[in-house]
């Protein structure tokens, strides 16, 4: 079974970057975080096209460095707008006011987006400050006698999400995308409380499968960050599980078939989805993991014009640094590959 379920996920490359595959049998979620413990493996790319993607849309960037942000708004650090700092803090600070219709048009400042339903809350750099914030306020949450500590515990933690609902329902989007930091405490914790499910970017090398790892232990461990302060709560589930950047066969009739290297590392998130499939959204672990490319000149001109894969023509030129870049006939493949991923989310 465990042959049979690598080779069903390499077989089926093929039919989904030439748009032919048919869909899984996956359950649809409404609330997404992007996460993984490690940073520069394709978060904030993935959810800049998901986003895209997707419409009736609500996207969160939690990320102190504010790289989603930017892509939405290259002027977004000079603009008077609420972040999602702005949307947790009166959870800490008792006595604060709670802001409303807090989401911004993304079309008004990325003229890509002008024809989608898609709203975003940006990133502060002040988030960096928020981990410790959250611990001062849970350590005195906690001191309280129950009931008011498990009530005054589940405010706080389930802050974020309070907010993503509200902000949802005033603005009648029906998805929404949080984009992480690499770091678990602060914003991408209370991510994972607002989520129903996660989707995690793996590079094909050694340190993202320790920091998959890592999340898993963070996800199940009792004594972990997540966990300890409530118990009981609803996990997330693991819907996806996208490894990036992989590499494909130079043999002859081998189209789309992963090389050596990507295979290695597919039979490693594939045995750790194994042993843990109560985390995943189905029971079938082949379910849950999707290949991605690694989009190269595209992705550089797609992040210099804040313009989205889908988009991008193979042709099209761009000068970055003094170097002309070329978007290449694999922006197709790319183009497939993501639109199969978001046919899965929503």
């Amino acid at each position: 079974m465990y042959q049979n379920d690598i080779e069903k996920i390499i077989n089926r490359q093929f039919d989904i970057t030439t748009g032919l595959a048919t869909n899984l049998s996956l359950p649809k979620f409404k609330k997404y975080s992007v996460c993984n413990l490690r940073g520069g493996i394709g978060k904030t790319t993935l959810s800049f096209n998901l986003s895209y993607l997707a419409d009736n849309i609500l996207t969160l960037d939690t990320c102190p460095q504010g790289n989603l942000s930017y892509f939405f708004d290259d002027n977004y650090f000079n603009n008077y707008s609420i972040t999602v700092k702005d949307l947790i803090l009166p959870y800490l600070i008792p006595g604060l006011g709670k802001p409303t219709r807090c989401s911004t048009f993304v079309g008004s400042s990325n003229k890509w987006f002008a024809n989608k339903n898609a709203f975003y809350i940006p990133s502060s750099d002040e988030l960096y400050l928020l981990p410790s914030q959250l611990s001062t306020a849970l350590h005195q949450a906690s001191s309280l006698s129950s009931p008011q500590k498990e009530q005054a515990v589940a405010n706080i933690l389930y802050s974020l999400k309070s907010e993503v609902d509200r902000e949802m329902a005033e603005n009648n989007l029906d998805k929404c995308l949080i984009d992480t930091s690499p770091f678990f405490s602060g914003a991408t914790q209370l991510s994972w409380h607002a989520s129903d499910a996660l989707i995690i970017p793996v590079r094909t090398d050694q340190q993202s499968i320790n920091s998959l790892e890592l999340l898993i232990n963070t996800l199940v461990n009792p004594s972990s960050e997540f966990r300890r302060y409530l118990p009981e709560m609803v996990t997330p589930k693991i819907h996806m599980i996208i490894l990036t950047h992989c590499g494909w066969s130079t043999v002859s009739g081998a189209q789309s078939k992963p090389n050596q290297q990507t295979k290695v590392y597919i039979k490693k998130v594939y045995d750790l989805l194994n042993r843990h499939r109560n985390l995943l959204s189905t029971n079938d672990p082949s379910n849950h993991l999707f290949l991605l490319d690694d989009f190269l000149g595209s992705g550089r001109i797609s992040s210099a014009l804040s313009k989205p894969l889908e988009l991008l023509q193979a042709g099209e030129t761009k000068t970055i640094d003094r170097v002309r870049v070329t978007v290449n006939q694999s922006v197709d493949k790319c183009k497939h590959e993501l639109n199969y991923i978001n046919r899965h989310l929503w």
